[in-house]
């Protein structure tokens, strides 16, 4: 197995087997491959968390799942310290197979016990961008206060977040981007023309609100900024519901990405991680990526 010497440059992948391993397996090789970076794959077992069910690897390209490959991997050390633990190390093994049948090599395999938060931050000073899934069975409920590990992941990291919202993951060939007007938007304008992972990406830069001078001067302002970081831009302003308006477009457009803000607007961000974006997840194949 590669060991790639962890620094800044790393991509963490949180993999588990209700959050779409394969998807969030597929999305964090194609931030790695962008960012030239190692990839590894992180996998937290929590004590206070029963295992149950029987975990599948079905959907894992490259994934043996032999008598021979099964007692060499029950062999590992630790195997058999954590309830578990063994259905980890073959979730790990399997997005590991499925990330060198993708093409990239530096890929790295973590398997830890206690909270995901925790794990985060223990890896926060070697990690440049975290990956996560969105479990399946909490599409209708997923960003409720204190519900979910990923609400407490945005919580905790500083760094920008990939949410894969679904089964498969399509790399993106443009995105849109949640602008809702202000200082905090325009800093958001301002690490998207830094982020060298939307490099060359067109860019759909969506407010949902009244159409007004401000705002269309605002954004004509946003729009040249992109440009000058190399970024088409086209900008949409419609009225309506958050969801309704950004799902739509995301859906006729075919635009399987969703770029937004961890410092937009305290009010509008509730909206966006709320009960709308519990509704935009559910109704629209996007995934998110949360910037800084």
């Amino acid at each position: 197995m590669f060991q790639p010497a962890l620094t800044m440059n790393t991509v963490l992948a949180c993999v588990d087997a209700h959050g779409h391993p394969s998807a969030v397996c597929d999305g964090a090789t194609w931030v790695a491959h962008r960012l030239h970076a190692p990839l590894n794959f992180l996998q937290v077992v929590d004590e206070s968390e029963a295992h149950t069910g029987e975990t599948h690897f079905s959907d894992l390209t490259g994934y043996d799942a032999s008598p021979t490959r099964t007692q060499a991997l029950d062999a590992m050390p630790g195997s058999h310290i954590i309830g578990g633990q063994s259905h980890s190390q073959q979730l790990l093994e399997g997005v590991r197979a499925r990330a060198l049948h993708l093409g990239h090599s530096m890929v790295e395999l973590s398997l830890r016990q206690g909270k995901l938060t925790d794990a985060l931050l223990d890896l926060s000073a070697e990690t440049r961008m975290v990956v996560m899934g969105l479990h399946s069975h909490h599409l209708d409920s997923p960003w409720r206060q204190g519900s979910h590990h990923l609400e407490q992941a945005l919580q905790a990291v500083q760094q920008p977040m990939l949410v894969v919202t679904r089964p498969h993951f399509t790399p993106p060939s443009a995105f849109a981007l949640a602008y809702h007007g202000g200082a905090e938007s325009l800093q958001l304008v301002d690490a998207v023309a830094d982020c060298e992972l939307l490099q060359g990406l067109p860019c759909h830069l969506v407010h949902v609100g009244a159409r007004n001078p401000d705002i269309q001067a605002e954004m004509s302002q946003a729009a040249q900024r992109l440009a000058d970081a190399g970024f088409s831009t086209h900008i949409v302003i419609e009225s309506g519901d958050v969801a309704q308006v950004l799902g739509r477009h995301l859906t006729i457009q075919q635009l399987p990405l969703l770029v937004m803000s961890a410092f937009t607007h305290n009010g509008w961000r509730q909206k966006l991680l709320g009960t709308t974006t519990s509704t935009l997840l559910r109704r629209i194949p996007t995934s998110v990526l949360v910037l800084r």
